[in-house]
């Protein structure tokens, strides 16, 4: 398939212009020629960066709730507000109202995502995808590692890169190799040396099959959620978000992506 769509015009379009265009890109993108493989790699870039804005755009928000009293907000609690009428029932209501105030903490993220050989195809994709909604929703303050044998900073926390340039330095990535979570999680851990509040997001689709136990790295993370797709055994990876204090979202289809990378950033 990807040999006549490099010789044919007509199928290039075709190919470009498909409602599934990145779930095909996913797969033949190492098989493209150089001039329609850079075509493709650049309509990837922005549909992912679309689909991430739109992610960023469902309601996740930043920051940790302290709880305030007679001020107003759009997060009132009530069990408190009751409370304090209760309590005062002389004062004015607005006195006695009770809300939620959502202050912005400084605090480092890392996300370290699997690019070994067993990532080849759409979950490499789904991995571009979560990247570039962490770029959308951090801004600032995140770093990206990539792993398979070995460890490779993508990028480092304090460093500012445009989402485009993020999501070349992934897809130039080779598909390669084993899966050292503890090597990966040891470098995420340490681009976040200077934050008193660490939070990292571990994208795998196996167990650890090089490097070390990853069980002893993970429990150093203030939070860390792991998103896992099939072969990974759910029971291992689990034991992985349980040390990290976070959650694991196990993806068995494609289309659960979104969702997960959704409750992956509201549990922190």
């Amino acid at each position: 398939m990807a040999e006549a769509i490099n010789l044919s015009p007509d199928l290039q379009d075709e190919f470009l212009n498909d409602e599934e265009f990145i779930k095909y890109y996913a797969s033949l993108n190492h098989l493209l020629r150089a001039n329609l493989k850079k075509k493709a790699k650049d309509l990837a870039k922005k549909l992912i960066i679309k689909v991430a804005n739109q992610l960023v755009g469902t309601g996740v928000r930043k920051g940790t709730l302290h709880l305030r009293k007679g001020v107003f907000s759009d997060e009132i609690d009530l069990d408190a507000t009751l409370e304090n009428i209760v309590t005062n029932p002389l004062e004015d209501i607005e006195d006695n109202l009770a809300t939620w105030d959502r202050r912005q903490e400084q605090q480092g993220f890392v996300i370290m995502f699997d690019h070994s050989y067993s990532m080849r195809g759409p979950k490499i994709v789904l991995a571009a995808l979560t990247v570039a909604a962490i770029a959308v929703y951090f801004k600032e303050n995140y770093g990206v590692v990539a792993f398979s044998t070995e460890v490779e900073t993508v990028k480092t926390v304090t460093e500012r890169t445009h989402y485009e340039v993020l999501l070349d330095r992934v897809f130039d990535l080779p598909i390669e190799g084993l899966t050292n979570i503890s090597g990966a999680l040891a470098r995420g851990l340490a681009q976040l040396a200077d934050y008193s509040k660490t939070f990292g997001l571990l994208l795998t689709d196996g167990g650890w099959t090089s490097g070390e136990n990853p069980l002893v790295v993970a429990s150093k993370f203030g939070r860390l959620n792991v998103i896992a797709f099939p072969p990974a055994n759910p029971d291992k990876v689990r034991l992985i978000a349980d040390a990290g204090h976070g959650t694991l979202e196990f993806v068995d289809d494609e289309d659960d992506i979104t969702g997960a990378i959704v409750r992956s950033l509201q549990a922190h």
